[in-house]
């Protein structure tokens, strides 16, 4: 049996890959699960709970049972259940930057990694290239993974095939429709101030030779008004996960979801210098640069790597 899973606590994407991917394999005639680590995102139970779907895949202490596993949405070993051993990982979906760890799946059959908004796109080609119809639950996991990976295909990762997924997905159920878009963006910007640090993903900091640094994000509609009332502990989280994990810059990515552009947020004056030498943003004296467009975290991250090279 093949298990499909992706990064600890996945976010729609990722989850909407392994619960899919794993439905194509089984169809295909090879049996296959899926294996969820961690407490999904926020809006994988929104998602879920609006379409009555029910996340039933294996519980981690089976995991040592099987010897077959194919990431989606992720291909790095260092955000993955510790059970997990390389030369057990079969296949990679991915459309993050590759992972140096990468080199280490000894037997791995199968890779591709594309540069789009989401790795559910890839997903969904691969549905409709075997001329397989998801069910009902697959195309509504994928369909709004893509949307909100792409925030509305609007981020400038955003390519044709991510368009022209969603139109196909588009067609297959009434349950998929744009008219709820909004609905699930402004239901996953309810965030709990309590519980503010987890909302920002902040707890994988970026390794390089030369420094550490965490590049944190949040996704929410009507975004000033939250980091007006906000600011102040966005700063103070970023600081406390910065001392934790002795590292040299933090700073959080934040997009509002509904009207299509970024405030980066950083933790001091060292990572505001960071953001400014890497990005060419200028911070105000609050340590915030807001940018009229969509950039992502993962391209961030991509910036980053290509510019501080090991």
């Amino acid at each position: 049996m093949k298990i499909v899973t992706a990064c600890e606590t996945p976010d729609l994407d990722g989850v909407a890959c392994m619960y899919a991917y794993s439905e194509l394999i089984n169809i295909q005639g090879e049996e296959a699960n899926y294996f969820i680590n961690g407490e999904p995102r926020t809006e994988v139970h929104i998602v879920c709970k609006k379409f009555n779907i029910k996340l039933n895949g294996i519980k981690s202490e089976d995991i040592s049972n099987f010897s077959k596993f194919v990431l989606v949405d992720c291909n790095g070993l260092g955000y993955l259940y510790n059970k997990i051993k390389p030369d057990n990982i079969v296949e990679v979906i991915d459309h993050h930057s590759l992972s140096d760890s990468l080199a280490s799946y000894t037997h791995m059959q199968r890779c591709q990694i594309d540069r789009i908004g989401a790795a559910a796109t890839i997903v969904t080609e691969r549905f409709k290239n075997s001329g397989v119809i998801p069910s009902r639950e697959s195309a509504i996991l994928l369909f709004y993974a893509i949307i909100s990976n792409s925030i509305n295909l609007k981020a400038t990762i955003t390519k044709q095939r991510d368009i022209d997924a969603c139109k196909w997905l588009e067609c297959l159920y009434d349950d998929i429709t744009y008219e709820r878009i909004k609905e699930i963006f402004e239901e996953k910007s309810k965030i709990n101030e309590e519980d503010l640090r987890s909302e920002m993903e902040c707890e994988f900091p970026l390794v390089l030779d030369k420094f550490k640094v965490i590049v944190g994000q949040l996704e929410i509609a009507n975004l000033e008004a939250f980091i007006e009332k906000n600011r102040g502990k966005i700063i103070e989280i970023l600081k406390e996960v910065k001392n934790e994990k002795k590292l040299d810059y933090a700073f959080i990515n934040c997009v509002d979801i509904l009207y299509g552009y970024v405030i980066i947020i950083s933790a001091d004056d060292e990572s505001k210098i960071f953001v400014k030498d890497t990005f060419g943003y200028n911070s105000d004296e609050n340590y915030i640069a807001k940018i009229n467009k969509i950039i992502q975290r993962k391209e961030m991250t991509a910036i980053i790597r290509q510019k501080y090279k090991n």
